[in-house]
């Protein structure tokens, strides 16, 4: 029986210390107000824009995109139509803003520098302004984007006859269209 006391006694101490403890308190982190950055977050999100904003905004960045696709030149090695790795790299910043603007049109202009027959340097601007419009047209861009012509010798950038001037003179013009 002493057994019996002693342990309802132990049973008793026990269940009055636990029950003695004080309560944990909730972290101040999940009582108080969140932190000025968290309400800041919290309310851009909730922010709509205006129908006015966001128009405004879109025509920010279609009249950046414009801007982007205007005096773009690419240059040719002497009577060759292969891109360069500079008019790649061109062309590849050209398709990133026509593919994410399909309504935008451009017109790629072939040149050849004065040398050659008139027929010769029409063919041969073609043939650049066509592998400017093809590799546009592998990086995603579609077909009614591109108008690929050719000035042939007709619109020279520069005057000289010299190879500087033909250098300027072996291009690809690339130039939005409206």
């Amino acid at each position: 029986m002493k057994l019996n006391i002693e342990f309802a006694f132990l049973i008793s101490a026990a269940g009055l210390l636990a029950c003695s403890h004080a309560q944990p308190k909730a972290e101040a982190s999940t009582t108080a107000a969140p932190p000025a950055a968290a309400q800041a977050i919290d309310s851009a999100s909730k922010k709509v824009a205006s129908p006015d904003e966001f128009h405004a905004q879109g025509q920010a960045d279609l009249d950046a995109a414009l801007k982007a696709l205007q005096g773009v030149s690419l240059f040719f090695e002497f009577d060759q139509a292969s891109l360069t790795k500079d008019a790649v790299a061109k062309l590849s910043d050209v398709a990133t803003i026509l593919v994410k603007h399909p309504e935008l049109r451009v017109k790629i202009g072939g040149n050849a520098d004065e040398r050659g027959s008139e027929q010769y340097n029409l063919a041969l601007g073609q043939r650049r302004a066509d592998a400017a419009r093809k590799y546009l047209d592998q990086l995603g861009v579609k077909d009614e984007q591109v108008t690929a012509i050719s000035f042939g010798a007709e619109k020279p950038k520069a005057t000289g006859h010299d190879e500087d001037a033909w250098k300027q003179n072996r291009r690809d013009d690339v130039n939005a269209q409206k």
